[in-house]
């Protein structure tokens, strides 16, 4: 009876054991639009994109996130002087949600991925490409609960933009910058 009770005892405290990871007990989604106003190469620029994610445990966000400029900005370097550029990008969105039940709480978030920077070319008539743009995004967001269904987020950022070496006379610091930014989030929250 005793070997028993030892084994029962034994099967208990193992499923009871702590882990630095544990299966979430709570998984919920949501996606939403996300507008950002921020400066490349020093001209205001607008960005504007969508974010697809999962909320682990109330508190925990993985997913992804993707931002193009919306707005023309124009070179301002000798080499390409008045000529159009684009950037976009998009990568993996990780964050961390302080105390979500309240009306109002705090978000900090961080968005890294690919970026793709353009120039066009007006004597080749073509857009010249640096396809890879690493980019890193920390943000606060202040995050309203406006329904179970509906949070909206304003929030500031900063983007580090790095590996901006295909176009002469540009650095990463060209495109990297604080903003400002206001999502809507549409989703299962409760």
């Amino acid at each position: 009876m005793s070997t028993v009770g030892f084994i029962s005892a034994q099967e208990e405290n193992e499923n009871n054991i702590e882990t630095i990871f544990k299966k979430p007990s709570k998984v919920r989604g949501y996606i939403g639009s996300l507008n950002n106003v921020t400066t490349l190469n020093g001209e205001t620029a607008y960005m504007s994109g969508v974010n697809v994610a999962g909320i682990f445990n109330d508190q925990f966000i993985f997913g992804f996130y993707k931002l193009d400029l919306e707005n023309s900005i124009f070179s301002n370097t000798d080499n390409y002087i008045g000529t159009k550029m684009n950037f976009d990008h998009k990568g993996l969105w990780i964050g961390y949600i302080f105390m979500p039940n309240r009306k109002v709480h705090f978000n900090a978030n961080v968005q890294a991925g690919k970026g793709e920077l353009e120039i066009y070319d007006s004597i080749l008539d073509s857009w010249l490409e640096d396809d890879f743009v690493f980019v890193v995004m920390p943000s606060i967001e202040a995050e309203f609960n406006i329904t179970k269904f509906l949070r909206l987020g304003i929030g500031a950022n900063y983007r580090f933009a790095m590996d901006v070496n295909e176009f002469n006379n540009y650095n990463n610091n060209d495109f990297s910058d604080f903003g400002g930014f206001v999502s809507f989030k549409f989703g299962w929250f409760k």
